[in-house]
């Protein structure tokens, strides 16, 4: 009976001991696994601070510890920023600028529209004949002060008596232009042929004084009645180009300033033409006393005053037919 006991007890130790034993290794292995999945959790939270501190530097490169690479694209990205910032502000204003010159355009536009058929040119040329003179010198001496320039018709006698005149007229700027020799109807105008005579004569003159010569020709008394169309042909055949003139201002008639109001009172009614503006004057001691008023008005006024020039087209119908 004691053996048998024995015996129990002793099995029952050794199942004991087995029991223990399993649990033992469960508990090991429990312990294992705890602490390695800690490690991976460990180690996942580790590389997602490690990603979100990359992504961090990246786009705040002020994080201390960010790496010099990171630093420059930061700084390479607010450059861009900036300068796109920039363009865009000077696109705006580009813009704005535009409109405006734009919109003041169409305002001027607005204001300075003139009737059909008005002169939108404004320009005037002022001509003189008979010179050169005494007075030439005075004459020129008014237009470069006001700063314009004219053209002077002259008869050959009096260019070789002024020649100093007639190379500063040159050389000043002004147009120089022929008027015959003679300034008598009955001499000039006795033939187509001696038309040409005459204005061939006065270019040999200014040629010898100048060394140029000049196309442009006004006839003595202007070219109605005397000059005929076949009178008209004979010259342009020769190259010249004959000038009339669109307002008399009669300073050969009046000898007064009372020539400048006439001359405005002619111009007014021109406003809504589209001929050219050619005033007659003449080289006379008292158009050139009143010369002044005259170019002030037409300053005033916004015209501009030119010379005539050999390209433009003539012309040749007078206003009045009392001339020189």
């Amino acid at each position: 009976m004691k053996g048998y006991i024995g015996e129990a007890r002793k099995n029952a130790g050794k199942r004991e001991a087995g029991v223990l034993l399993v649990l033992a290794v469960i508990g090991l292995v429990f312990i294992f696994g705890s602490w390695h999945a800690n490690k991976i959790k460990a180690t996942t939270s580790e590389e997602k601070h490690y990603t979100e501190k990359i992504q961090k530097e990246k786009y705040d490169p002020k994080l201390k510890g960010a790496s010099k690479e990171t630093l420059q694209l930061g700084k390479k990205e607010k450059q861009n920023s900036k300068e796109k910032k920039v363009t865009s502000k000077v696109s705006i204003k580009k813009a704005q600028e535009k409109q405006k010159k734009t919109k003041e355009k169409a305002v001027g536009a607005a204001v300075h529209k003139k009737p059909a058929g008005q002169n939108q040119a404004k320009t005037v040329y002022l001509t003189f004949d008979d010179g050169p003179s005494r007075v030439s010198d005075g004459i020129m001496d008014v237009l470069k002060k006001y700063q314009v320039k004219a053209t002077f018709f002259m008869l050959e006698p009096n260019m070789l008596k002024f020649q100093d005149q007639v190379k500063r007229m040159d050389r000043e700027g002004h147009s120089q232009g022929l008027h015959g020799v003679s300034h008598d109807a009955k001499k000039i105008y006795r033939s187509k042929e001696t038309v040409v005579q005459e204005m061939d004569q006065a270019n040999r003159a200014l040629q010898k004084i100048t060394g140029k010569r000049t196309a442009l020709i006004r006839t003595p008394y202007g070219s109605a009645p005397y000059m005929k169309p076949d009178y008209q042909k004979a010259v342009k055949d020769k190259g010249y180009e004959l000038w009339d003139w669109t307002i008399d201002s009669m300073d050969w008639s009046y000898r007064s300033p009372q020539y400048v109001t006439n001359s405005i009172r002619q111009l007014k009614k021109m406003e809504h033409h589209t001929e050219p503006i050619v005033i007659l004057m003449h080289e006379r001691k008292e158009t050139l006393e009143s010369l002044p008023q005259l170019l002030d008005y037409l300053k005033k006024n916004g015209y501009t005053m030119k010379r005539i020039e050999k390209t433009m087209k003539p012309v040749t119908f007078r206003v009045s037919k009392a001339a020189s």
